[in-house]
């Protein structure tokens, strides 16, 4: 009970600095991961909301985009850059696989630029609203993810649910309408949602296994 209370606490101060539900999930499973050395967000930039800077541990952060912001941002086109001048500890795409066509090419790269042991992580969305940035091409399912990662030889390799089930999603979809209106609205509507899906997954075990939100992962590069 405890720690549902707190999950509330959290979901709902970020939900009236109107981070979508999504968003949410996917920041709370970034904070607990402590990293250090070089990390390298790819198609991100330094954005105080960009995910990647909720990590925990002491680490420096480099950003990569085609459309950089500013001048430490290093430009590159993730279509069809394939080598990069360095490697990292740490690579992360945090929901950027599914805006790339040639997604396997972000893949091999990010594979590339990793040390020996080196973490990559990311998050996709699946039943998320298409949101172009510039383009929405895919939603990726836990057995592509996990195909695309083996077959690329990265190890260890973990992939979470992010959501609870289909109430969680209908508000997901509805409370974008409320976001810059009402916000706290959702926080209403938020919780008897959590409610009804954990209800349901009295009945049915693997219920939200059906239903994800999206998902979040990562994964260790082999030797």
């Amino acid at each position: 009970m405890f720690s549902f209370l707190k999950f509330i606490i959290i979901a709902s101060k970020l939900t009236l600095s109107k981070y979508s539900f999504l968003r949410i999930l996917q920041i709370l499973e970034t904070k607990k991961i402590n990293l250090s050395g070089n990390i390298l967000d790819l198609g991100g930039n330094k954005n105080p909301r960009n995910i990647s800077r909720f990590f925990a541990g002491n680490y420096f952060i480099e950003y990569a985009d085609k459309f950089p912001q500013d001048d430490e941002t290093i430009s590159l086109d993730l279509e069809e850059q394939n080598t990069l001048s360095k490697k990292y500890q740490c690579i992360c795409l945090m929901n950027i696989l599914e805006h790339i066509k040639n997604y396997r090419n972000v893949i091999n790269l990010s594979s590339d630029s990793l040390y020996d042991e080196g973490l990559l992580i990311g998050t996709v969305p699946f039943i998320f609203k298409i949101h172009n940035s510039p383009n929405d091409y895919f939603r990726f399912t836990k057995q592509l993810l996990v195909e695309e990662l083996e077959d690329r030889e990265f190890k260890e390799i973990k992939v979470i649910n992010l959501g609870y089930g289909p109430f969680t999603n209908f508000y997901s979809s509805i409370s974008d309408y409320f976001m810059q209106i009402m916000p706290l609205l959702n926080i209403f509507l938020l919780v008897p949602c959590i409610i009804f899906d954990k209800i349901l997954y009295i009945f049915y075990k693997n219920f939200s296994n059906y239903y994800p939100l999206g998902y979040f992962f990562t994964a260790k590069k082999k030797n």
